[in-house]
């Protein structure tokens, strides 16, 4: 069992951690294939380009490098020459400035390394537990398929989709088959942004989730989804990601 302190920033997971000697925090991000460091720290750091998912109010395809981290540590676990992503990453830092201005984000954390633990989500407390010795009483399992990112099952607007699990969405993030769904509600003049009256993950159900609309085909050249979906539906409970055994077990609510 591997514990690790984080802080809670606008419902996203900072982990403290030390890259090439250099201390700050990572996102933890199920939504990010590969682990990604902030260039604005590493301007050393050089390679090859290659076109990535960059997630915000909207999708779109973003320029990358792709480099080696000498090191990265973070709680118990510790990884040499790992292959990283080069991105901006300025951002996503900045809009996490906005309610802790002494946040330094020094990259994302992503599946490539967290895929390999079973982890443990409890938002009322602020530790991470991988690889946990129990579990809880009155869960239910949730198939999550997970090939480059996981993906579960929900149901939204009347129909089952398939989601990205993504720890490092604020926000559910809705395909463009979504607009105009007369069982989502407008909450701006542009229609972008949605109320969903009822958003089911298994036998749990929530209520008045807020959505953004938005062209998610930079995910869909990745994986076959309808829309990306965290911290609104992973919050309310204690949940376990097990990429093992690709299932998603969740306390009933």
């Amino acid at each position: 069992m591997i514990t690790i302190p984080y802080t809670l920033v606008n419902g996203i997971i900072l982990i403290p951690a030390t890259a090439n000697e250099k201390e700050g925090f990572f996102a933890f991000d199920t939504g990010a294939m590969q682990t990604a460091v902030n260039k604005a720290y590493f301007p050393e750091m050089h390679g090859g380009h290659i076109e990535v998912a960059k997630f915000s109010e909207e999708v779109k395809e973003h320029a990358a490098s792709e480099g080696l981290l000498s090191t990265l540590r973070f709680s118990a676990i510790e990884r040499s020459n790992l292959p990283v992503l080069i991105m901006d990453l300025m951002y996503v830092e900045n809009a996490l400035k906005a309610v802790r201005p002494d946040i330094k984000l020094l990259g994302t954390l992503g599946v490539d390394i967290i895929a390999a633990y079973t982890v443990f989500l409890d938002y009322s407390i602020p530790e991470l537990i991988l690889n946990p010795p129990y579990g809880f009483r009155n869960h239910m399992t949730i198939p999550m398929e997970f090939k480059k990112l996981p993906v579960i099952k929900v149901a939204v607007a009347d129909r089952i989709c398939s989601f990205v699990l993504d720890t490092g969405a604020n926000t559910c993030l809705l395909g463009h088959s979504f607009m105009n769904a007369p069982a989502l509600a407008p909450l701006s003049e542009t229609q972008n942004i949605v109320n969903i009256p009822l958003f089911r993950v298994g036998e749990n159900c929530y209520e008045n989730i807020t959505a953004v609309i938005s062209d998610i085909s930079p995910i869909r050249k990745r994986v076959l989804a309808e829309g990306v979906v965290g911290y609104q539906i992973l919050c309310p409970q204690r949940s376990i990601l097990d990429f093992q055994n690709n299932r998603l077990i969740m306390e009933r609510t």
